[in-house]
This record gives C-alpha cells, structure tokens and sequence, in this order.
C-alpha cells in the first residue's frame, strides 16, 4: 500500500512536470507534496522512516547509519565529520560530530576525540562560546579521573580565552598547558599564546587608562574654560570642527599608558594649562573670515594676524586677500573686537595676549546680574576685524543700533 502511495505521488509530480512543458493545462504541484516525495526518497532522506518493512533499500540505509553498536556508529560519524572538516564544511562536520556523540559512545577517547573535533569546527567559524563549552566538558572527564587534560583541550580553549579576551583565564590555561610540556615544539606553541595573551593585556589595560584619562583631562578642560571666564553655549547643530579646543601638548608630561608602574605616574592638567583655541575672524563689511585653527592663547593678535595680511600699505608679502580691492586691510590698519555673553562691544588690544583678552572681558556675576565674558559658541570664539576709521565707526553704530533695538 505504502509502494502504491509513494509511486502515485511520483507519478503526480512528473506528470505535471511534463505538462509543464506543453500547451495544455497546468496543474501545480505543492510544496509539501514535492517535499513528501524527496523525504521518502533515500537520496533525499532527512529522518529514519518509521514504516520501512519490506523495503529492502531503506532498511539497509537505516542499518548503515542507525544501527550497530553506540562507538561504531559514533566511528562513523566521526569519520565522516572529519572528511567534511577537510572539505571545510564545518557547519556540516558540526552536525556529523554531535550526531556522533547523541549515539552515545562508550568509548572515552572517542567522546573526547568527538568533542575536541567539533570544537576545531567551532573556532574556524568563531563561535568561542561553544569552544568553551566543550574544552571545559573535556577538562572535566579529565579531572574527573585524575588525569591531566589533553593538550588539544587546552589548546583550544586557550585559543577562544584569548579570542573573548579573557585574560586572566587565558593565562591560567596556558601555565597549565606549559606544565605538561616543558621542552620541544608544544612549548613554542604555548609560548606563542602566552605572548598574544601578554600583548592583549597590554592593550586592555591601555584602553582603559585612556579613557581614565580622558575623563580627567576632560574635567581639567572644563574647569580651565571656567577659569578663564568664558560663558559656554553650545547649539543643537554644532558645525564640523576637526581642531577643537585643547590644551597644548608641549606644556603636558608624555607619561607612557603603560606598563602600570609607570602609567601611575601620570597627573591631568591644572586649569592654569595654556589652552589652545580655535578662533574665527569675521570680516563683516566684506561678508568674509578666516579660521585660525591653533590661536595659542599666550600669543597675540598681532602674532596672529601677521601672517594672514600685508604689514603695511606697500607690503607685498604675504600677499593681499583678493577680496581686499582697496588694499585697506594690513596689520597697522586693523583692529579688533569681541561681542560679551550679555552684548558688550569690547575692542582688543592687538599687542596682548588672547589670555589677557579673555580676562578682561570677564565680569562676575554681581548685584543679581549673571556673570558675563567672551563667548565659547560651540568651542569656537569669534572676534571681528576691522578697517580703522570710517569702516570701524559705521559697524559700531549699526552694532549698537541692532542692540539696542533703534
């Protein structure tokens, strides 16, 4: 009956294979039923059938996988998980191995030999989770024993310790696997370990001296923008700012991030640290600026300045800004000014230094008024340059027409 069954649905499928071909109708054939067909085909088996009496073929399909004694069948599965490791079909030996040990073996070198298999299976696809799990099944027969581990066991566990960086177990591991070898290639090959696991350390402790020292210098930056009375603002939508502001690095001690030792040695730096800052200088009456991305704050604007305009009306180095027609723009003939938190207008002295600048302009908080200084606008400071005489006159006015609301 169950012959009849399986050559009619055979028959069905290539029935409608072969109208397929033709103009006649179509009649489709499922999934499900195509898939019936391919299960109770032995090419195409994914299970031991269940009814397989007087089918001479199945029964000696099941006999050659499923029957025989638990180490035979685990023989075989083993032999086969290792041919597909050769062809690195290792989700597929993985299936071969497991099958292997679900037949239960009696044989412990063999469970050992399935376990240790599929865990080489499991570390060329980087799954060290389950690498672990089953180096430390081995360890455990092992100790279970008295024994010492096999070295494969160690081997790849220490491999996946190092893998999920876990130090200190790593270690652990490799001292014991040492300790079984003491001469020969198995020591380099421990040694080898041994000197990932010490580099891996290295880098672990590194990271996170530098993020403690991130988070101290950070704190120390805050504290010197504080100190030098600037008012923070920061906008939703701050512009891109490769050079942001930072203390200068010829005034900090280079203390190495390790080792340990002489990574403690290490302090942040005080708020009295020169910062150096980005600055924009606005041109207004042109519609133009310039961003001086490292402005030392113990340097001045004349410092600053003289490389970017002519020192005096005949100068031809470094050369007039093209949008400077009149040539009116050269350092004798400039000044400067700066905008306060609460909109005092504030002309800078060009000859003292930006720290100077900073510290003039800070008024502290008073008589129920907030404190007030230059603006730190998303880490930038901003200054505005202009023409002396005419030019400077007509921009205050127009400043103070703005801010006054005239």
């Amino acid at each position: 009956m169950a012959d009849r069954e399986h050559d009619a649905s055979i028959d069905k499928v290539l029935d409608a294979m072969t109208r397929a071909k033709g103009d006649g109708p179509r009649e489709p054939v499922t999934y499900d039923e195509f898939q019936k067909v391919l299960d109770s085909t032995p090419l195409f088996m994914r299970e031991t059938p269940k009814e397989t009496e007087g089918d001479y073929v199945l029964e000696a399909l099941k006999s050659l996988v499923f029957e025989g004694e638990g180490d035979e069948v685990a023989i075989n599965f083993k032999n086969h998980g290792n041919e597909l490791y050769a062809q690195k079909s290792y989700r597929d030996a993985i299936d071969a191995y497991t099958s292997g040990l679900d037949s239960g073996p009696e044989d412990e070198a063999l469970r050992i030999s399935l376990l240790n298999n599929r865990a080489a299976c499991n570390i060329a696809l980087k799954n060290m989770g389950a690498v672990l799990r089953d180096t430390s099944a081995i360890i455990a027969l092992a100790a279970a024993k008295n024994k010492d581990p096999p070295s494969k066991a160690l081997y790849r566990a220490a491999q996946a310790l190092i893998h999920l960086e876990r130090w200190d177990e790593a270690a652990d591991v490799i001292t014991r696997g040492k300790g079984l070898w003491t001469e020969g290639a198995n020591q380099k090959v421990w040694e080898t370990l041994g000197t990932q696991v010490a580099a891996g350390e290295k880098r672990a402790f590194e990271r996170v001296e530098r993020a403690r020292r991130k988070e101290l210098t950070d704190a120390a930056r805050r504290a010197a923008v504080l100190q030098r009375g600037l008012v923070v603002l920061n906008t939703p939508e701050p512009p891109d700012n490769p050079h942001p502001l930072d203390f200068d690095p010829d005034a900090l001690s280079p203390v190495p991030l390790s080792p340990p030792e002489v990574a403690a040695a290490w302090e942040p730096p005080t708020a009295a640290t020169p910062l150096i800052f980005p600055v924009f200088l606005l041109y207004p009456q042109h519609n133009q600026s310039d961003l001086i991305t490292h402005f030392h704050e113990e340097t001045s604007f004349d410092d600053q300045l003289g490389p970017i305009f002519p020192a005096g009306p005949s100068s031809t180095a470094p050369g007039w800004s093209p949008w400077d027609q009149k040539h009116e723009y050269w350092t004798g003939n400039l000044v400067v000014y700066v905008e306060t938190a609460a909109r005092r207008l504030l002309k800078v002295g060009k000859e003292i230094t930006l720290r100077e600048v900073l510290a003039k302009a800070h008024r502290p908080a008073e008589g129920g008024k907030p404190r007030d200084g230059v603006v730190l606008r998303d880490g930038l400071l901003s200054f505005v340059v202009l023409v002396r005489g005419k030019e400077e006159r007509e921009w205050i006015e127009n400043f103070k027409r703005v801010r006054d609301g005239k």
